[in-house]
């Protein structure tokens, strides 16, 4: 009996205590004078009206600076506007710039490179002459435009991008995840960005012919969110990088160890970007010519690697039982 005399007791005490927070919750929306002073002056206090983030205007900005930094317009960027006169070198010595400046560019991607592969890239500039497309090759290298090497046989680059514009590539060079809903797409030429049209069918497959939009907006709506403990705490790895694969050499296998810390480094940068925004994005969509789907996030994808697809879930959840 004094066990449950307690019990009575303690709950008639919570009965009480729920009716007072009640009586002054109700005070509180009301404005009773009556109320203790501390609680007054709070509710009297200005209230500081702060100006909403626009959120599309962010979009657009960042849809602006991934279109400034796709890779072969920010290269070449970055010579024609330097200090250095390329451009009076090239026209002084008989090399046309636009071959001159997409040299400059294919050597700071590939860094060594053998004539095939120059002339095969870079013939387009003089409708395929293979010939023309070699003394303009030598040309270059009179001019020091680029170095050779005749112990490999390889043009080595001369002239290469900062650190830092290096960085913005590697983190600008592939479309972001979309921080707002996606705009809708209504033909095959729509991408859900604010500022650029692209096809909905990957590689060069573009066609005009029915493709199920309805689909492809219906995953674009999905509003997604970062699981950022999985991201902070389960190690991000791609398979076979312990060791070099059979009839791997060194060289190679330290290749691909640096590929994959770019794109470690780039992908954590990205999620740093998308906290920074609120932490809730959307993903648009693409088809192959299978029609097949895939989400369009290099480094932020459900379709990655384990670790990609476990630092992404949904932002709206359910429990399922």
């Amino acid at each position: 009996m004094p066990l449950l005399k307690l019990i009575l007791a303690i709950i008639a005490g919570a009965i009480t205590l729920v009716r007072e927070v009640r009586q002054l919750i109700s005070s509180i929306n009301k404005g009773d004078n009556k109320l203790p002073y501390f609680i007054r002056s709070i509710r009297q206090q200005p209230i500081i009206e702060t100006k909403a983030i626009d959120m599309e205007q962010v979009q657009i900005d960042m849809e602006k600076l991934f279109h400034k930094n796709q890779l072969h317009p920010r290269i070449r960027s970055e010579f024609q506007n330097a200090d250095l006169p390329f451009r009076d070198v090239m026209v002084k010595n008989g090399l046309d710039p636009a071959f001159g400046f997409d040299l400059l560019v294919q050597m700071v991607l590939h860094k060594r490179a053998h004539l095939p592969v120059l002339v095969g890239i870079l013939r387009k500039h003089f409708k395929g002459d293979c010939q023309a497309t070699t003394d303009a090759l030598l040309i270059a290298c009179q001019i020091d435009l680029v170095d050779w090497n005749p112990t490999t046989e390889q043009f080595i680059v001369k002239y290469d991008i900062t650190a830092d514009v290096q960085a913005d590539l590697e983190r600008y060079q592939f479309p972001l995840p979309m921080i707002v809903e996606p705009r809708e797409l209504k033909n095959n030429t729509d991408t859900g960005y604010f500022t650029s049209r692209n096809s909905v069918i990957l590689k060069n497959n573009h066609h005009e012919n029915d493709v199920c939009l309805d689909h492809l907006n219906h995953m674009n709506r999905i509003k997604l969110t970062l699981n950022n403990d999985v991201a902070a705490f389960i190690e991000n790895k791609w398979r076979n990088l312990d060791k070099p694969k059979p009839g791997e050499d060194r060289k190679e296998f330290d290749k691909r160890k640096k590929a994959f810390d770019k794109f470690d480094r780039t992908a954590r940068d990205v999620f740093a970007h998308l906290n920074i925004a609120g932490g809730e994005f959307y993903l648009t969509h693409k088809v192959d010519k299978r029609g097949r789907t895939y989400c369009q996030g290099y480094h932020c994808s459900y379709q990655g690697n384990t670790w990609n697809k476990a630092c992404i879930q949904f932002a709206n959840q359910e429990i399922v039982e």
